[in-house]
Formats: structure tokens, C-alpha cells, sequence
């Protein structure tokens, strides 16, 4: 094998890696015939750009004219941005750029993208006809060419996947309407809103936030084509970075994305990254639905009261807190020992009229007078974290 004499690999070693690299060109729709990579060709170019971005394997030789054509074109398409924007953000657009070079550089091999269900209907957003004006412009005089009808889709195809600057200032708030229509009615996504409201608690209230929809039409973009495996993620995913509730979370909409993924005959994998994603949209939407922290303040003065309850709500205005007065000297005391999931906070001249042992489980007691707040601050937070952690928790169950 060409392989094992070239790289001194042994012949069985050389045929693991064969064999390894064979199964992952099948789970993102790639193979091999007569040594050479093979399937669609839009695949095998998001697959070369993939290489060339992410891993600097540079399978075709791109020049700085090809590079420069590129970065004009871009320019061309957005008055906003400036040359030295581009210049200090290449890596992250990097992806695009060699995407929309190889519309010209493997031009002898056609692209079909006849499986592109969305294709027709995506053509009536404003951003089509800007983008083909703009390729007519600009593209096609400085490469002294003129793109049929499939290579313009193709360009398409590379802008609506990925993360770039075109007419990113051109936006209309009945543009994105009218994307977010044929986001919502396509069968897939319905599907996935389907799986998410029913096993998802609080999941129908999760699905009609604006953030969540948002990240939709982004996930959506993913899922064109199936190209979701071949599209590279600029932030590393660490599961064991993750917290507690964060790891509960991100397993179950795990289970749900391989749950959808087989109902709707999707064939390939979706990375830990893309998973994580939307982990982190839901999570930061049950952030919301999180109730307030119950804080009972034991005082014989409305005016303590209702300085402790200011400071506090300033201090930690990041929690969402609910602070309630018990006047010890106009209520019954047994009253308090029966409030649960509460902090309990009393000026210690009144610590010896509590029986702690009385307080649920639940209800921690702080001994603090306002004037020493700054000295518990750190034990406060780590009871807010607490209570908010629980109540998250809850949420997952």
C-alpha cells in the first residue's frame, strides 16, 4: 500500500487507518472509490474547506489572488466592515472563504443540489438576489467568468451555512420574518419542536422564547443538506468543564437529537458542540423560569426591614430574590418554623428567641445585622447558588 510505504507504516497498521478513515467518510457522507475520496460534490468541497480551516490541510493550492478575489468580494457586500476587520477575524471566516474559492478552483466538477428541500423557498428572502447581483458584480468580473444557475446556488449554499460578513448590515426586521416562516414549517424542525415540547419539561414555554427561536433558524442552518458533521466549530466542547445540572442537561437533549435524528432518517452524526449549543440555549432560558429565593428577614422594625431587603436586592441584584418581613414581635413564632425553602435571616440580638432545631432542613438561618452584610456576602452567594441549583434541578426532573 501506497500508505505504509510512504508514512513506514506496517501493512496491518496501514489498513486500520484505512479502514478507520473509510467509517468516518461514511458517517458525513463521503467514501472512497479507486483511492480517492468520492460522493457529492458540494460534500467533498465543505469536506476539503473543512480540512483546510480547522487542520490547515491545504488540498488545493490556494493563491493570493484567489485570496484576494475573495476578501474583495466580501468587502464589496458590506459597507460596514472595513479591510482590517477581515484581515484580524480570518480565522473564523476562513471556512466561508475557502468555500466560495472552490466555487472556481474544482470548477471542472459539477455540483448538484437537487436534494436541497428548502432551496425554492429560500430563494424568495431578499438576501438570493443580493447575493447573485453581487456575485454578477463583482465575482464573475474579476475572474473573467460567468456562474450558471447550480453554481449560484452553491454560493448560496456556502452563505446560508456559515458564519461570514455578507450583507450582514442589510437585515430587515420583514426579512427576518419571512426566514423564520420557512424555518418553522419545515418538517424537520417541526419534528425537532415536537420532541422538545414533549419531553422537555416547561418544553412548549422553552420553544416559543424569542432567544430559543433564535437559536433555532442558527441550528436550522446546520441541518441543510445534512451538512452538520462538516461544519466546523470554533468553540472546543469540554463535557468536563460542564457543572452538575449542565451534564444532566446536555445527556438529555443528547438522548433527544438521537431520538429526532432517527424518527426523520437523518444519517449522520451531530457533534458534542452542536449539541451543546442548544443545551446552552435551553439552559439559559430555564434561567427565567427559575422562581425567586424566598428571604424571610427577622426583625422587631419595618425600617430594618426594608433596609436589609434594599441592600440585598442591590447587592445581588444578579439573583432573583423575594426578601418577606416576620415582625417577631407581632407574629407567632411557630409560624416561622413552618415556612420551607426560605433563607432566614435574624439580627443576632434575637438569635436566642429561635429554636434552630424547629427550622426545616431547607430553611438555612443567617445571623446578620446590615451594618456586617459585606462580611457574609460570600456565604449568601453560595446559599443563592444553592437554592438556584435546586431549583434547576428541578426543572430537569
Amino acid at each position: 500500500m501506497l500508505l505504509s510505504k510512504k508514512n513506514y507504516h506496517s501493512i496491518a497498521n496501514a489498513y486500520r487507518i484505512r479502514n478507520k478513515a473509510e467509517k468516518y467518510l461514511k458517517q458525513i457522507g463521503l467514501k472512497t472509490y479507486k483511492h480517492q475520496i468520492a460522493g457529492p460534490e458540494y460534500r467533498i468541497r465543505f469536506f476539503i474547506a473543512m480540512l483546510y480551516s480547522q487542520y490547515g490541510v491545504k488540498y488545493y493550492s490556494l493563491s493570493d489572488d484567489d485570496i484576494r478575489i475573495a476578501h474583495q468580494f466580501i468587502l464589496a457586500s458590506n459597507h460596514a466592515i472595513q479591510p482590517k476587520l477581515l484581515e484580524t477575524t480570518t480565522d473564523d471566516f476562513l471556512f466561508f472563504e475557502v468555500l466560495l474559492m472552490l466555487t472556481w478552483v474544482r470548477r471542472e466538477n459539477n455540483v448538484e443540489l437537487q436534494d436541497w428541500e428548502d432551496l425554492a423557498a429560500l430563494k424568495q428572502l431578499f438576501i438570493y438576489q443580493q447575493l447573485v447581483d453581487y456575485v454578477h458584480l463583482n465575482l464573475e468580473q474579476s475572474l473573467n467568468t460567468f456562474f450558471n444557475q447550480t453554481e449560484l446556488d452553491y454560493i448560496f449554499l456556502c452563505y446560508c451555512t456559515t458564519n461570514n460578513f455578507l450583507f450582514s448590515d442589510q437585515w430587515q426586521n420583514e426579512d427576518i420574518k419571512a426566514l423564520h416562516q420557512i424555518v418553522f414549517t419545515n418538517k424537520q424542525i417541526k419534528s425537532l419542536l415536537q420532541h422538545l415540547t414533549q419531553k422537555l419539561r416547561l418544553g412548549k414555554e422553552v420553544i416559543f422564547t424569542r432567544n430559543f427561536r433564535v437559536g433555532i433558524v442558527y441550528f436550522y442552518k446546520k441541518c441543510m443538506l445534512n451538512l452538520h458533521p462538516l461544519l466546523p466549530e470554533s468553540n472546543p466542547f469540554l463535557f468536563n468543564t460542564l457543572n452538575t445540572n449542565q451534564k444532566v442537561l446536555f445527556n438529555q437533549v443528547q438522548r433527544m437529537i438521537d431520538v429526532w435524528r432517527t424518527a426523520n432518517n437523518i444519517p449522520y452524526f451531530f457533534t458534542k458542540e452542536q449539541i451543546y449549543f442548544l443545551t446552552n440555549q435551553i439552559e439559559v432560558i430555564y434561567q427565567l423560569f427559575i422562581p425567586e429565593i424566598d428571604i424571610t428577614i427577622v426583625t422587631n422594625t419595618i425600617s430594618e426591614y426594608e433596609s436589609i431587603a434594599l441592600k440585598l436586592t442591590t447587592t445581588f441584584n444578579h439573583y432573583k430574590l423575594n426578601p418577606k418581613v416576620f415582625m417577631i414581635n407581632a407574629e407567632n413564632i411557630e409560624q416561622l418554623y413552618q415556612n420551607k425553602n426560605t433563607i432566614v435571616l435574624i439580627h443576632p440580638k434575637f438569635a436566642t428567641f429561635i429554636d434552630e432545631t424547629k427550622l426545616p432542613a431547607s430553611s438555612p438561618i443567617i445571623k446578620l445585622a446590615i451594618d456586617y452584610l459585606p462580611t457574609y456576602q460570600e456565604q449568601l452567594i453560595q446559599l443563592f447558588k444553592q437554592f438556584n441549583n435546586r431549583s434547576f434541578l428541578a426543572l430537569l426532573n
